[in-house]
């Protein structure tokens, strides 16, 4: 079998769940029959040396907001020109677009990358949704679309005309050695928060953005501690700590300031979720919710809106409930007593093992490479 040149497109290398997503990815994925190069269009270069610790050295093109990028797209041209990969593989929207519109001038196939679903409640920004507009024009040659959740599929496929004969589900992936049950960093983090050992304590692990709707967090929590005054709550994400005075005027407006820790963005969520007795997402749209899936693999049930794949991922390992503090609260509830909790702990560790593991995902994948390059040749 020949090894298949892919070279993968993406905007930039930012803390960012799609940027961790493909770092997994790759990591997982056999470079003896995948050989991949990765482009960055643009400069963020924080992950770089993630991905050169996994042997994957990013190629920077440069362009730069606010200019017109004429060196840039010739570097681009150049740089893959040099690569001479048998197919391109584009990384969310902007990349994807970038991707077609080289693969279109050099003869290359296409695959693209979606990583959420493209409604109007994700709230993507002007130009985001103007690129998205401008991908219809290269659509019909695209040889794979990758959607992260068949909820994003069968919105791209209905609402936006993408054809669903070149349509395929590949989720993220997940290191289930690395998210698993962990009672000593379970203990650790309590002790470190001061919560106690038998305290019901409810995590959300989401960036500072409306669509994650932290606003609804903050409300099903006041209305579960009239039920459980002992409850604590854990928020952990960008934006989520001591100079959000947005968020401390919610817990300030529900008397919560004692009852919720903040502890902005994090990178060793491995040993956040352990203590966490469930995990609560609160968002308005999302694709493949990885924060789902994570605790879940670590032992952690879920209590989830009924957004992006989260029907698909929860199964009997928590609730998918209605976005209203009270549904919330009743859930927290429900989970929490006695027998129904250690089974859908049990529950949401199994079906992630099964499902989701990471090395499942990348051989889908590489599967898929090969067989475009035999239709292609």
């Amino acid at each position: 079998m020949t090894t298949v040149r892919v070279c993968i497109v993406i905007t930039g290398l930012g803390i960012g769940g799609a940027e961790h997503a493909l770092l997994k990815l790759l990591t997982a994925l056999d470079r003896r029959r995948i050989e991949v190069s990765l482009i960055v269009l643009g400069r963020l270069d924080t992950l770089a040396p993630q991905y050169r610790a996994i042997g994957i050295e990013p190629i920077f093109i440069g362009f730069q907001a606010g200019r017109w990028p004429f060196t840039e797209i010739g570097r681009f041209i150049r740089t893959v020109r040099d690569l001479r990969p048998h197919l391109l593989q584009g990384w969310m929207y902007h990349g994807n677009l970038a991707a077609s519109f080289l693969g279109a001038r050099l003869g290359l196939p296409v695959c693209w990358s979606v990583r959420d679903t493209p409604d109007p409640a994700h709230g993507h920004s002007r130009f985001t949704r103007m690129t998205i507009a401008l991908s219809r024009w290269y659509v019909g040659r695209v040889a794979k679309i990758f959607n992260v959740s068949a909820r994003s599929a069968a919105y791209c496929c209905e609402r936006l005309g993408w054809p669903a004969a070149s349509t395929e589900v590949l989720p993220n992936g997940l290191d289930v050695r690395r998210f698993r049950p962990d009672d000593d960093a379970r203990r650790r983090l309590r002790l470190e928060l001061d919560m106690g050992e038998n305290a019901p304590v409810v995590g959300m692990v989401a960036r500072w953005s409306p669509v994650k709707n932290h606003r609804l967090f903050i409300e099903a929590a006041a209305v579960w501690r009239q039920v459980r005054p002992d409850a604590r709550f854990v928020l952990v994400g960008k934006g989520l700590d001591a100079e959000n005075a947005e968020l401390a005027a919610w817990l300030d407006e529900y008397a919560l300031r004692d009852a919720v820790h903040l502890l902005g963005a994090r990178h060793d969520l491995e040993c956040i979720y352990p203590a966490f007795d469930l995990l609560a997402l609160t968002s308005k749209s999302e694709g493949f919710p990885n924060v789902l899936a994570e605790a879940m693999a670590c032992g952690v049930p879920v209590v989830s809106t009924d957004v992006g794949d989260a029907v698909e991922i929860v199964g009997e390992g928590g609730r998918i409930v209605a976005a209203t503090a009270g549904a919330f609260a009743e859930a927290f509830s429900a989970l929490m007593s006695g027998p129904e909790y250690a089974a859908a702990a049990d529950a949401a560790r199994r079906r992630i093992v099964e499902r989701y593991a990471i090395e499942n995902v990348a051989e889908r994948l590489a599967a898929q490479y090969e067989a475009l390059l035999r239709a292609s040749t």
